[in-house]
């Protein structure tokens, strides 16, 4: 993504350094640009509201599935399905 020198980005560069920001750290001109565009985009806006939640829900259940040592197994005949369906996907390219 080449944002070099931008002070106005599009929609299309700040889902991505939006998407970036969650689980990277932005440099201080990526930071600058994503704040100018998201001041007057009000779907990016949206968009990073959504994302922030999504990851938030994610490690808050991550935290407390380890906080209660959930282990999570499928069944044998859920891994036979499974299989299934990816032979067959393979299958059919």
């Amino acid at each position: 993504m080449n944002t070099k020198g931008k002070i106005m980005i599009s929609c299309y560069e700040s889902t991505y350094l939006i998407s970036k920001k969650q689980e990277d750290s932005l440099s201080l001109a990526e930071k600058v640009q994503l704040s100018m565009h998201l001041m007057f985009c009000k779907y990016c806006n949206r968009f990073a509201k959504q994302t922030n939640m999504i990851t938030k829900s994610i490690k808050d259940m991550n935290r407390k599935m380890k906080e209660q040592s959930v282990n999570i197994t499928l069944t044998q005949d859920q891994k036979r399905r499974i299989q299934n369906a990816i032979n067959k996907q393979q299958n059919n390219k």
